[in-house]
């Protein structure tokens, strides 16, 4: 590999991010995308994020702060609070997924490096290039885009480019929680956090995880055996997409990446111990179809092997 590839991980709430070993990460993307009221979620408590921030410097870690993949007016107060502390405490990067809160940021924060993410739907490299004109610093790429069409948006992009490399991607996102509304509490009632737990819908050998506002993946998505080849497409960054796990399943998916990334940048497989290390600490194994133009479901591994 020619340059260094940053690893990062995605930590809702300070539960988590305390009991996560940071050694080996690059950075951390703070925050719950999916619902602001996911237990803890950093964006709403501007203290925690301020505290997160000094935590990952100490530790020479990049921090970034996400912002929810659909935002409402009435969220909107406190998300800018939020937003303003982690300018305040020195933030490393901002997500943006709608135009409005990323043109805010670049008005409002102008010093923030802000990055486009994957709910803006960057599919081509002509979309890709009105963001770098309008000042993103980084740009994550439609997540279901193949690895030749990544490739095409990448090589017409002058900012870093980000993938997404293991976790169960979102399919789809909804303005209400489905999970919720399917229950006898009130919304006035405190959120149970169903989200937090696996719910799946299964169909003839298809499944997709519901986590309420948004329908995920139903395997998680894995490219740990293609690391060089991304690489080599010039992304600067690969991204563990890890809301809903907990702090050990965190600690093992980014020390099996880190080792594969040391290997990749030496031309070796990743081992194949490794890989079942992975499918293990999935709830319904491993897919990375769609980065190959096949079927979502399929696994392909590092021998072109398609394993469902």
């Amino acid at each position: 590999m020619a340059k260094n590839i940053e690893l990062n991980a995605c930590i809702s709430n300070p539960e988590t991010l305390f009991a996560v070993d940071l050694g080996s990460l690059d950075a951390v993307y703070l925050g719950q995308p999916y619902c602001l009221k996911y237990d803890g979620n950093y964006l709403l408590d501007p203290a925690a994020v301020t505290t997160a921030v000094d935590r990952l410097h100490a530790d020479d870690k990049k921090a970034y702060l996400t912002t929810p993949a659909i935002l409402t007016d009435s969220d909107w107060p406190r998300l800018e609070t939020v937003l303003r502390a982690a300018a305040a405490a020195g933030i490393d990067g901002l997500e943006a997924h709608d135009v409005g809160v990323f043109r805010w940021m670049r008005r409002e924060l102008p010093e923030i490096a802000v990055h486009v993410g994957n709910f803006t739907n960057v599919y081509n490299e002509e979309s890709a290039a009105m963001w770098e004109r309008l000042g993103a610093a980084r740009i994550v790429p439609s997540h279901e885009l193949t690895g030749d069409e990544l490739e095409i948006v990448v090589g017409g992009c002058g900012v870093d480019c980000e993938r997404p490399v293991h976790g169960p991607l979102p399919l789809g996102m909804a303005y209400t929680c489905l999970l919720r509304r399917n229950t006898p509490d009130s919304p006035e009632k405190p959120c149970r956090q169903q989200c937090a737990e696996p719910h799946y819908l299964e169909l003839d050998g298809w499944r997709m995880r519901s986590v309420g506002t948004s329908l995920l993946s139903g395997e998680d998505y894995c490219l740990v055996e293609h690391l060089e080849d991304l690489a080599a497409r010039g992304l600067a960054a690969f991204r563990l997409e890890t809301y809903f796990d907990n702090a050990e399943k965190i600690n093992q998916l980014s020390a099996v990446y880190r080792q594969a990334l040391e290997l990749a940048s030496t031309g070796t497989a990743v081992e194949s111990s490794q890989v079942e290390l992975l499918r293990g600490l999935a709830l319904r194994g491993l897919c990375n179809g769609w980065h190959f133009g096949r079927n979502g479901r399929d696994y392909v591994g590092a021998g072109d092997a398609c394993v469902n």
